[in-house]
């Protein structure tokens, strides 16, 4: 009796084994399961490493060898001092200069060469609110009683801006690397970069700047000074592909009609058949414009004042807009939202009047409006993968005459201050380029 009870308990005990195996086979090894949970969870689990650390805290000097630079003094574009960036007297405060860069590099830094430097308004803009932010940081009396301008920052502005960026005026470039530092992994000498956060400070002919502030593009990808401009593409590629799940036929409307981003959507949205309508501040020449514009795909072009959907109305365009582009803010982004068909997207990517929209509560209601920001930097971080490609796609249009930028180009060692007045001009219909022939000299040994 006590053996065959014994027999039954080695029994069940294997059948508990050889049960608990089964179960294993079936759900697979501890491994996997973790790498499924892993995955189930997504972007809501990251990991943290050494180049995280890195990132982070940094690397202590004298654990590297620096590399060492020339003694060279570059030209760049800063401030006089005590000079307030005023609109329409620029040249009184801002000026090029000659200094010395750096004398090496740390961790994580390359010097870079600045082939060519757009100048956006934002540009220009941002230095004229820094000067009053620094007043009104330092108590001077200067601004009391007065208002901060609320365009600060409107363009694209989500990063901390140190007073070292804010010295020098410029967001994009075309850069080529000169020099790199200890850590750095993804760029060598003779590379072509842009920039990958705003406000590094470029109009300049020599940078010290972070790898990974920077992003490598192909050298035959297209034109320097195509390459320069490649944000502001790469901004109005993704307006039409990623809103608005437009068709051919179907019409977008967009303000800031003659700015580089509006004229490239025009053209895109021309090639995929679709129909934009262009709405632009009047000014002296209109009609000019008008002609420009529809040479670039436009169906029509109205002044940025009335009832535009009035206007689409008496132009018989009953089919109203699918998409709209607000770059400028204010009671054009109202205007703009007053045109479109019930329930769809109005994407702000930018603010140059300095006004927020406010929108009547009908429309939210009665017409079921969509409000959506959009920052192409913000993208490109959650889309690293596809940023190559996206910059591939617009180099060959660019190259196939397919997108057709008009630009004016002035050295920026001889030429800054023709280049200021034009880039300061209203209704202008070229973009102005800083081109970098002469980038300084050597630094005397007298010269401390």
């Amino acid at each position: 009796m006590f053996r065959d009870k014994l027999n039954e308990e080695n029994q069940r005990k294997e059948s508990v084994a050889e049960a608990i195996q089964t179960v294993e086979k079936n759900k697979g090894s501890h491994t996997s399961g973790f790498e499924a949970f892993m995955r189930a969870r997504g972007d809501s689990v990251s990991s943290f490493g050494v180049d995280d650390i890195i990132n982070q805290f940094g690397v202590v000097k004298g654990s590297y060898d620096e590399v060492q630079l020339p003694k060279i003094k570059a030209y760049e574009v800063n401030h006089t001092v005590g000079k307030k960036v005023v609109i329409g007297h620029e040249k009184e405060a801002l000026r090029v200069e000659a200094k010395k860069i750096a004398s090496t590099l740390q961790w994580g830094e390359v010097l870079v060469s600045v082939r060519v430097a757009p100048m956006n308004g934002h540009d220009i803009y941002e230095e004229q609110m820094s000067f009053i932010t620094s007043n009104y940081a330092s108590g001077s009396d200067m601004h009391k009683g007065s208002m901060l301008n609320p365009r600060k920052g409107v363009f694209e502005n989500n990063t901390n801006e140190s007073n070292e960026h804010c010295k020098i005026p410029g967001s994009d470039c075309l850069a080529t690397v000169v020099k790199v530092g200890a850590g750095v992994k993804s760029l060598s000498e003779g590379d072509w970069v842009i920039p990958y956060v705003p406000n590094l400070g470029t109009w300049r002919t020599l940078a010290v700047w972070k790898e990974k502030d920077l992003i490598k593009i192909p050298k035959e990808l297209t034109s320097e000074n195509h390459c320069a401009m490649m944000r502001e593409m790469s901004v109005a590629y993704r307006l039409l592909e990623d809103f608005g799940a437009l068709k051919p036929g179907d019409a977008v409307i967009l303000n800031a009609g003659t700015s580089l981003i509006a004229t490239v959507v025009c053209q895109l949205a021309s090639m995929l058949k679709m129909r934009p309508i262009l709405v632009c501040r009047a000014h002296p020449g209109f009609e000019k414009t008008v002609k420009w514009l529809k040479s670039l795909g436009a169906i029509e072009v109205f002044k940025d004042e009335g009832d535009l959907s009035a206007e689409l109305e008496e132009k018989r365009l009953f089919a109203k807009p699918r998409l709209a582009l607000d770059g400028v803010g204010g009671i054009s982004a109202v205007r703009l939202a007053e045109t479109l068909h019930q329930g769809c997207p109005l994407i702000v990517y930018a603010c140059a009047s300095g006004r927020a929209a406010t929108f009547p509560w009908h429309h939210w209601v009665g017409k079921g409006l969509i409000v959506r920001g959009f920052s192409l930097r913000n993208w490109m971080k959650e889309n690293k993968k596809k940023t190559p490609k996206m910059m591939e796609t617009l180099a060959k249009l660019v190259n196939a005459n397919k997108i057709v930028v008009e630009y004016t180009e002035y050295e920026l060692s001889t030429e800054f201050d023709e280049a200021l007045d034009h880039a300061c001009e209203k209704h202008r219909k070229t973009k102005i380029l800083l081109k970098i022939t002469d980038i300084g000299s050597t630094v005397d040994q007298n010269d401390k």
